[in-house]
């Protein structure tokens, strides 16, 4: 004893670390010799230890330095060499189920061991328990490992699930839950959460994150505490709504979310969010309170209240706290599918209705089952009426061959008649998101089409009339098109507005048209008109040309000809500005539905200022929460979106908001 605390009294700063050198390059050498036997390889190498291991540690272990003054070198040389050795074999590999039990326990078993047995003693190793330590300590490695790579594994879940088994046995030896909640919370916040990511992304693998975790942690403690940012990100974001919406019932855009909405399993939302304590079915003997904070002490010192009981769609909808939000996105989404249905095949729109009732309750998705419907009798409705005009016009044209044979004297032909060309998308408008409501002037000859329609209509469901939303519907029209190479022309079909076939259609009663003409027959602006142009422009049907109107220079537009096109070719691409094309429009207007939304709050916006005096923006936001919350119309707007219908109102010059801030009701 005398001679140990001579000699580290004397012994220089990194005495120390020169025996965890030495146990590293000692370590360092049994790892290259079973490498070299692993492989089988004949290259030749320094294989040889840098010194006589046996007398070395035979004197270590007589002077009694090998469990008390080395054991912390020794320990560091062999956490450094287990690291780096498990890190060679597993990482990276997520598919391969044996490599914590066979792959790295095998390599410990013929590395390690017989290493640490040589340093210590045969004795010593039992008694101290050797064996164990070793086996954590290549658990802990191992663990360390994937936690570093759980990014990874979660954006290949579920092909990593092998690994993600593994890590699950190696955190439940070592009790790492901390260390790879906070890890995989930094990832996601770091490698996801940004504005670079799409919101399906994001969503994508927050439902891989929601499937990981619970094959580690059942009771969802480690999922609270990691998902959190991801939950705040997607509610404030603007799309997140829609792409759930899109993904639970979209196949080529769904995968998880697609699933879990036809689950075989799945429980109404109000049912599949509440506690197993809440459930009302009576408790029986077998039934076990959850474990305390000691079995949790892996969670980061979190217990879940969830008790894991949720699943992916409910923790979704439990993003925003109601399911209203994602019930009226549906039915937004759902009118635009159902307008945009030529053939009037509701047939998958019933199958997702009635899977959404089954999750979000049938109350909910009242209004969506009355547009289906309303679709549907629309298909009957369409039909009788073409039969009615159909009868009408051979009638009429049989009277008209009877007065000719009379005449003439012929033989009477058949009476054969033109199809009608309107078919009519009948909406209950109280039931329906707002549509676009812009109205034009159609073309007299669409219009008498239309106005035959209406016709039957109204004898066919008197006293009811038709009102038309003319920005909406599509028409299909065949025209004349000049060849790309400009040596001829073909008959193309298309597919377009009902304002496209209107501006279209006045070329067949004049040559050409200025943009102010086209305006003043439409009714609409210029600029709205000069857009809808350049489709047929761009489609090489019109093109723009060069004249002169009241002595002045103006652009015109006529039909595109094959002898004019080469010559107008160099005037067309200096006015490119008026080759703007409007993309297809939206059977709703965003706007207009938030607008409408808004305006059923607007009684108790005024309600509230004209008895308390001028409020504030926030007082205004939770004054609505509170008292619009047990109205039919439950209030679920953001504060951004009440500003912005604050301030309609104050350009309107019927609320006016001072620099404090404060809104008051404007005295006239």
């Amino acid at each position: 004893m005398a001679l140990t605390a001579a000699v580290f009294a004397a012994a220089p700063p990194n005495f120390f670390d020169a025996f965890r050198d030495m146990f590293a390059a000692a370590l360092t050498v049994h790892q290259a010799q079973w490498n070299h036997d692993d492989d089988d390889s004949d290259a030749s190498g320094n294989l040889d230890p840098p010194f006589n291991e046996a007398e070395v540690y035979e004197a270590l272990r007589t002077l009694g330095w090998i469990q008390t003054k080395l054991a912390k070198p020794m320990g560091q040389a062999l956490h450094d060499t287990i690291l780096s050795a498990v890190r060679d074999m597993v990482g990276g590999e997520f598919e391969d189920g044996t490599m914590l039990e066979q792959v790295a326990q095998t390599w410990k078993d013929t590395v390690i061991v017989p290493w640490v047995r040589d340093v210590v003693g045969t004795g010593a190793y039992e008694a101290d328990a050797w064996e164990s330590k070793l086996d954590f300590a290549v658990a802990e490695c191992f663990a360390t490992i994937r936690i570093g790579e759980i990014f990874d594994i979660v954006a290949t879940f579920p092909d990593s699930m092998p690994a993600v088994h593994e890590l699950r046995d190696a955190l439940d030896r070592t009790r790492m839950h901390t260390k790879l909640a906070t890890e995989l919370r930094a990832s996601l916040s770091r490698r996801l959460i940004h504005p670079g990511a799409n919101t399906s992304q994001i969503i994508s693998v927050y439902c891989n994150v929601i499937k990981l975790l619970r094959e580690i942690d059942p009771s969802d403690g480690l999922l609270d505490v990691v998902a959190e940012p991801v939950r705040s990100y997607l509610r404030g974001r603007n799309d997140t709504v829609r792409c759930i919406v899109t993904s639970l019932t979209d196949e080529k855009a769904g995968g998880d979310l697609y699933e879990e909405l036809r689950r075989q399993d799945a429980r109404p939302l109000e049912q599949a969010q509440l506690d197993s304590d809440d459930e009302g079915d009576a408790p029986d003997y077998d039934w076990s309170p959850p474990p305390s904070l000691f079995k949790q002490r892996g969670t980061m010192g979190y217990v879940s209240q969830s008790g894991g009981t949720g699943d992916i769609l409910s923790m979704l909808v439990g993003i925003y706290g109601s399911k209203e939000l994602f019930v009226n996105e549906y039915r937004v989404m759902l009118a635009d599918k159902l307008l945009a249905n030529l053939d009037f095949d509701t047939d998958k729109e019933v199958h997702n209705l009635e899977l959404l009732k089954l999750r979000f309750g049938e109350l909910s998705m009242r209004q969506c089952e009355i547009m289906i419907k309303d679709i549907d009798d629309s298909k009957r409705i369409n039909s009788n009426i073409r039969e009615t005009i159909v009868d009408k016009k051979k009638k009429r044209k049989e009277d008209q061959q009877k007065k000719k044979r009379k005449k003439t004297q012929q033989p009477l032909e058949p009476a054969e008649v033109d199809d009608p060309v309107v078919d009519c998308a009948i909406v209950s408008h109280i039931f329906w998101p707002a549509l676009q409501k812009e109205q034009f002037k159609n073309h007299p000859r669409i219009q008498s089409q239309l106005d035959e329609f209406s016709l039957e209509y109204a004898a066919f469901k008197n006293p009811r009339r038709l009102i038309w939303h003319q920005m909406l519907g599509t028409v299909q029209i065949e025209l004349e098109v000049v060849d790309e190479d400009g040596g001829g022309s073909h008959m193309q079909e298309f597919t377009c507005s009902t304002l496209h076939a209107t501006l279209i259609s006045h070329f067949e009663d004049k040559q050409q048209w200025t943009l102010e003409d086209l305006a003043t027959e439409t009714g609409l602006s210029e600029e709205i008109v000069r857009k809808k142009m350049g489709y047929w422009i761009n489609n090489r049907v019109v093109q723009l040309v060069k004249g002169r109107s009241g002595g002045a220079t103006v652009a015109k537009y006529e039909l595109t000809s094959v002898d004019e096109l080469a010559d107008t070719e160099h005037d067309s691409a200096a006015d490119s500005d008026y080759y703007e094309d409007e993309g297809e429009d939206q059977a709703l207007s965003a706007r207009a539905q938030q607008a409408e939304e808004m305006q059923v709050y607007e009684s108790y916006i005024f309600g509230m200022l004209t008895n308390l005096g001028q409020l504030p923006l926030d007082r205004i936001h939770n004054n609505l929460k509170m008292f619009a919350s047990g109205s039919d119309h439950k209030y679920d707007k953001s504060a951004r979106q009440l500003s912005s219908f604050l301030q309609k109102l104050c350009k309107e010059e019927r609320l006016e908001c001072g620099g404090d801030g404060m809104y008051r009701v404007l005295k006239k």
